[in-house]
């Protein structure tokens, strides 16, 4: 039995973005920051291109450790197809996909196509229980056999800045980090090793620190539940 069936490319995802405060920091703040305490306002020693890929470095490594950029994607099935293109290539790592409003368990590719995939079987259709993914391509088994919901929930790369106007990705709660992580950069750069790891153990304390208040306020938000004898 074949699942995969061409895989077209849905059309109709919406991206709803989600996040973790406002983002309204720009680069050149970073660059400015940087270079007052660095003491090198004029950009003698250090360049913009330095610090430009500084920051992406740094904003891909915040949301790879802390997974803060999350977003949900939605589209409505095809009757009878169960392969569909990822609505953007920009997913870090993909949290849930629900179909009609029920979270499916998700299943190894190595085990789908064990199981699934190439079987001389007829094909199944129905309401989806599982799905697998391959190369960008999310498979729901079995084929819909309606057209219904289908929500994405994942974690979304940083946007490359290119220029000293571009806003940050990371939420503004974030951008001391930004800044620890280039100051890091900077003083590796400048030869000075102490100041370089003192500025790495504010960078990894901050994340690890963020990523805590994070957990708490989860819990302060959906509290469980205990029942007494």
């Amino acid at each position: 039995m074949s699942i995969i069936d061409g895989g077209d490319a849905f059309s109709t995802f919406d991206p709803v973005t989600g996040g973790y405060g406002p983002a309204t920091r720009t680069v050149a703040d970073v660059v400015r920051a940087l270079k007052r305490t660095f003491g090198d306002e004029s950009g003698v020693q250090i360049e913009d291109a330095d610090i430009l890929m500084w920051i992406n470095d740094a904003q891909d490594e915040i949301v790879k450790r802390n997974k803060i950029l999350k977003a949900a994607s939605t589209a409505t099935s095809i009757i009878n197809q169960a392969s569909y293109q990822f609505p953007t290539e920009d997913i870090l790592q993909i949290e849930s996909l629900h179909f009609d409003e029920m979270k499916l368990q998700n299943m190894p590719f190595a085990q789908a196509e064990q199981d699934f995939i190439n079987k001389d079987t007829p094909t199944e259709y129905g309401t989806p229980i599982l799905w697998w993914e391959w190369g960008g391509v999310f498979t729901l088994y079995p084929a819909p056999n309606q057209m219904l919901e289908i929500k994405l929930y994942y974690t979304k790369k940083p946007v490359r800045i290119t220029s000293v106007i571009d806003l940050l990705s990371v939420p503004d709660k974030y951008y001391k980090q930004v800044v620890d992580y280039a100051m890091q950069q900077a003083y590796e750069m400048d030869e000075e090793p102490e100041l370089s790891q003192m500025k790495g153990q504010q960078f990894e304390t901050g994340l690890d620190n963020m990523a805590e208040e994070e957990r708490t306020a989860q819990q302060m938000t959906y509290p469980t539940i205990t029942i007494l004898d």
